[in-house]
């Protein structure tokens, strides 16, 4: 807490010397917000797993920032700059800083071709969800680009590329480090009464430079002379996918959302990596094909209340060792209520399945997943530049393997301020 002060007392500095509102159209805005967290199960360990480790904790996160947001005649330049740090009070062995920046450009050539072109780098940690008792440090890189050409009042066609690179700091981690490259070419119609339908098809290689190692056995009952074998398996894939997406204008209060298509992940397996004298032996991963898509609805009741509900069966990649891909089924609800002109209640649930795919062993258990959270916060602005937020969360993972089990609940409060 002493070692946040200076950046607290910097921030309300700054806040008692500018005005009190942020005015519409402002170019630059920066911001600041402070929180403290208590969690019950920080690294959402199962009952009995680790019991060294403590397993509550509290903990606080400070970010300041600068949001940019500047229009030159047609264009417009949107950019952020982010520092957050993170400091725990029994774990301080896992205090991190992070970082942010975004920056993205929406150009405009005559009245019929648009598009945006930018990028973005960050540094954060992973979620103890994913990665358990390790503090790992993750960098992400994007730089994207994307046209669109409106040939005709209701059509328009366009593509966009993007790149992105995945590092990890912990050694135990290097096998998810990724380079990532998306193409997709869009065909859109805008129907008289606002609302779109596209199809799109979308294209993604992935390579993962480091293989992910299985298992290290011996090539006899005593290893020395005779050299180790490791089994490994390799990550990178192939992704096509079809796509259908539309957003839907059912009346003033409802709106609709939604993606449907087809996944085809073709797996590399190629033998990466080099391991001395040790025999190198490959586990290939199962390709996968298959249904994906999400469906979501906003319905404003009433003018002081907002229900938002979404349903989803998605692809994405697995940070298990013993699968290449998991399946996600999964829905959620979440609601905002404007008690008064100052007061807001937030409650939200979720649900969702996980399926992991590709077990390249031949005696382990194919690990499935059931998550559950909830929350409940409420809102209060003082005034219209600063934001206090304080509320309750909690949530739940029972696996079919039960070291991956756990339960936590937490109670955070938070302020931000926006000048």
């Amino acid at each position: 807490m002493k070692s946040a002060l200076p950046w607290v007392g910097l921030a309300l500095g700054a806040f008692l010397g500018l005005p009190a509102q942020a005015h519409e159209g402002d170019t630059f805005r920066p911001f600041v917000s402070y929180g403290m967290f208590s969690d019950s199960n920080l690294f959402r360990l199962a009952d009995n797993e680790s019991p060294g480790i403590p397993r509550s904790d509290r903990y606080s996160v400070l970010s300041a920032g600068l949001n940019v947001d500047w229009k030159p005649g047609r264009q417009e330049i949107v950019a952020n700059a982010t520092k957050t740090r993170v400091r725990y009070n029994r774990n301080s062995m896992f205090d991190s800083d992070g970082s942010d920046y975004q920056a993205t450009w929406n150009w405009r050539l005559g009245n019929r071709l648009s598009g945006n072109a930018g990028a973005a780098e960050s540094l954060s940690q992973s979620n103890f969800d994913s990665v358990g008792l390790v503090n790992n440090q993750v960098t992400r890189k994007r730089r994207f680009g994307r046209a669109e050409w409106e040939f005709h009042p209701r059509w328009r066609i366009g593509g966009g590329i993007e790149s992105a690179d995945y590092a990890n700091s912990a050694p135990s981690l290097a096998s998810q480090d990724v380079q990532q490259r998306t193409q997709d070419v869009t065909l859109s119609y805008l129907t008289p009464k606002g609302s779109s339908l596209r199809a799109q098809v979308r294209r993604i290689d992935a390579e993962y430079t480091n293989p992910q190692v299985l298992a290290v056995t011996c090539s006899a009952f005593i290893c020395p002379p005779f050299p180790f074998i490791v089994e490994v398996a390799d990550n990178s894939y192939r992704q096509t996918e079809y796509n259908l997406l539309g957003d839907w204008s059912v009346s003033a209060k409802l709106k609709l959302r939604g993606q449907a298509g087809w996944v085809d992940r073709q797996y590399e397996n190629g033998l990466r990596g080099h391991f001395g004298s040790a025999i190198t032996q490959l586990k290939p991963r199962p390709d996968f094909n298959g249904f994906a898509g999400r469906i979501s609805a906003d319905w404003y009741a009433t003018g002081k209340t907002l229900l938002s509900i979404s349903a989803y069966q998605e692809l994405g990649g697995a940070q298990d060792i013993n699968a290449s891909s998991v399946l996600k089924k999964g829905a959620s609800v979440n609601g905002v209520w404007l008690i008064r002109e100052k007061w807001r209640l937030n409650a939200g649930a979720t649900f969702e399945n996980r399926d992991f795919k590709g077990d390249p062993g031949t005696t382990q258990l194919q690990r499935n997943d059931d998550t559950l959270s909830e929350s409940l916060s409420i809102s209060y602005m003082p005034i219209q530049a600063v934001t206090v937020d304080v509320g309750v969360s909690a949530g739940r993972r029972d696996s079919n393997i039960s070291v991956e089990d756990y339960q936590f609940h937490m109670l955070f409060a938070n302020v931000r301020a926006d000048f």
